[in-house]
Parts: structure tokens; sequence; C-alpha cells
């Protein structure tokens, strides 16, 4: 995603596994922040061993189905099933067709959400069909995260040194409202 998490679980994975050769899917939902973007770039010409890809939903166009369904909200966020997950299932469906699984690791985190918190550690029943989840730090806290990050030095997204806590969609229901004010303040052109 770009964010923290998946940054500092992709370090944790290579370290692991003693190989920069772990595939990074990136789910490219075209309403990522543009620092989110330049960070991906800056992420690839930095690790040029580790294979990035990125998947994107190239058949669907945002405003057209908010027209059609309304917008994202809370109670009916139809936008990452389309946008995100949608996207890199079809991605791994098609690199990985004659695989009944893999593995795929995740910086999902207990500490985030309610409905977190009733995560696993590892999952079979993934959005993503073919997928087991490992999610190895699922039991971090943001102090963790930014310990972890401080002291191994390792690059994150630029957006959290302006003040955001995440940096997932600029336009997500379950952004705070410091995050709509950050995208009103940075971006002109999102308000």
């Amino acid at each position: 995603s770009g964010g923290k998490d998946s940054t500092v679980v992709a370090d944790v994975v290579e370290r692991a596994l003693s190989t920069k050769r772990v595939l990074h899917i990136f789910g490219d939902t075209t309403l990522e922040f543009p620092m989110t973007m330049e960070y991906v770039e800056r992420y690839k010409k930095n690790n040029p061993q580790t294979p990035v890809i990125s998947a994107k939903n190239k058949d669907k166009n945002f405003e057209e189905l908010c027209q059609l369904l309304g917008p994202p909200s809370r109670v009916m966020r139809w936008c990452c099933t389309i946008f995100k997950t949608g996207a890199i299932n079809r991605h791994i469906d098609k690199m990985f067709r004659n695989k009944l699984h893999i593995v795929a690791f995740q910086g999902i985190r207990r500490s985030e959400s309610a409905s977190r918190s009733k995560y696993e550690k590892k999952s079979e029943n993934s959005k993503i069909a073919k997928q087991v989840t490992i999610a190895p730090i699922i039991d971090w806290l943001d102090f963790d995260v930014w310990l972890y990050l401080i002291t191994t030095g390792i690059d994150f997204n630029t957006a959290y040194r302006y003040g955001y806590a995440r940096v997932g969609c600029w336009c997500c229901p379950n952004n705070s409202d410091w995050s709509q004010f950050m995208v009103r303040s940075l971006y002109t052109a999102f308000s």
C-alpha cells in the first residue's frame, strides 16, 4: 500500500528469508496520495532486486461508479473490493494460475480497528482466493512500527512527515477529520 505497516513487513520478511527477491504487489487504486506514488517509485529505485508490480483496475472508473453506486461510505465501502483487492486478486490469478495456494504477507495490525482486532496471524479465509495470509506484525502498536522504522533507518512514505496517520486512498470514508483537513490543505485538486 505504500504505508508504514507494509514497509515494515516488507523489511521483516526480506530479513527473515534472507533475500530481496520477494514479490511485492502494490494495489494502485488510482486514488493514492501523490506522495504515496512517489514513495513507491523511490522504493523500486532503492530496491532494484525486489520485484514490484502494480495491480490496477483499468476497467472501472471511480467517478463513474460513484455516480452509479453513490460515494463509498463506512457502511458501504465498495471501493476496496473493486479497486484494491479485486485488482490484486486478478493479478495473482493470472500470475499463479497453476498454484492452489500462495503465501502473502500483509501489514495488518489488530490495533488499527475493531474489525481488525479479530484478525488472526495466519488466515486462509482471505478476500483473495488463493492466498494464505500471514500478518507478522499483527500484535504491534503504532509505537512498535515507528520504533522499527526509526532504529533501522528504513525510508518511508513522506506523507507521514506531514502529519498523516494513515496513507490509504485520499478519499477513504475511514479517514479521520484530520486526514480530510490535510487533503484539503495540501492538495487543492482534491478539495
